[in-house]
């Protein structure tokens, strides 16, 4: 959902058709492609104590000029002049500031586009799982000129006349700019390979069976027996590499869902209690407040503000 109040942000839910109408309607173009989007942010942001917004799609931003900080997920990042920052898809942003004004360039490309592109890139999987430590990376000034060549060409192509070909043309671009994208995380700086290590995997893993199952399970230990690891492992690898427990992350997770459903839709408060598979909406109030100081009801109140 977009919503346009003068040049107010977008907030709350939103997928890549949407973006791509309101930008490009705002630069004068008239029919956007739905599938992917270009997009150019020239402006102090500020949007913080609002709902989280969740992006139906993966985004990738690169900051030109600027800084400025961003929670994605449940870590916050300071970014500047060559820092890149990917949102992946389904993951939630709970705040962007910068003091004073930023250049940011950003593409982005809905689900289906992304799932095409996938099966033909080795290693994408992990890279598209949310993972804390690289949600936002400093690039240096050559990688970050390599990255505007290739956000720049699909800013091309996407205002290019429509022809049969412009989808794919598009998507193998897009492949093209998530592969640098990959040697540039997978890379030292003398061009060796870094390997993952074990508990990098076991996180990533998690992560994703969260994404799959945190509307109906919230048991640390459900999520440690798909993984084959002890709940007390599974912890310990979050905690050391996050900086949040296991059952932290999982919570965030609920809480964030919670907090779209009950901002954004006209759910009641039993009823999105019923859809993250709490006992009663007594026990789903008492988890929300426990988490957020606010029970449902004052969130919702203050999120129609």
């Amino acid at each position: 959902m977009i919503t346009e109040d003068k040049d107010k942000e977008i907030h709350r839910t939103f997928d890549i058709s949407d973006i791509s109408r309101y930008f490009n309607r705002k630069a004068g173009i008239s029919n956007p492609e739905k599938y992917a989007v270009y997009y150019e942010v020239e402006n102090a942001l500020g949007r913080t104590g609002a709902p989280p917004i969740r992006v139906l799609g993966l985004t990738i931003a690169l900051c030109l000029e600027g800084d400025g900080e961003v929670g994605i997920g449940v870590k916050k990042y300071r970014f500047c002049k060559n820092s890149l920052m990917l949102l992946n898809p389904n993951q939630y942003v709970q705040s962007i500031m910068s003091k004073d004004t930023v250049r940011i360039m950003a593409i982005g490309c809905n689900l289906e586009m992304v799932e095409s592109i996938m099966p033909k890139i080795s290693g994408l999987l992990p890279l598209l799982i949310h993972n804390p430590i690289e949600s936002v990376t400093q690039l240096s000034e050559e990688n970050s000129l390599d990255i505007q060549e290739y956000m720049n060409l699909v800013s091309a192509k996407l205002k290019a006349k429509d022809s049969p070909l412009k989808r794919t043309k598009i998507a193998s671009i897009l492949q093209a700019l998530l592969c640098e994208i990959i040697e540039i995380h997978s890379s030292s700086s003398d061009g060796r390979e870094i390997p993952r290590s074990r508990k990098e995997e076991i996180l990533s893993k998690f992560i994703l069976e969260i994404l799959q199952n945190f509307r109906c399970e919230r048991s640390v230990a459900f999520y440690a027996d798909r993984l084959c690891v002890t709940p007390k492992h599974l912890s310990a690898v979050a905690k050391e590499i996050t900086g949040h427990t296991a059952s932290e992350l999982i919570d965030h997770y609920v809480i964030m869902e919670a907090k779209i459903m009950l901002a954004e839709t006209a759910l009641t408060i039993q009823e999105i209690s019923n859809k993250l598979n709490f006992a009663n909406q007594s026990f789903f109030g008492k988890y929300f407040k426990h988490l957020t100081g606010h029970s449902p009801s004052e969130f919702r109140k203050m999120a129609s503000i």
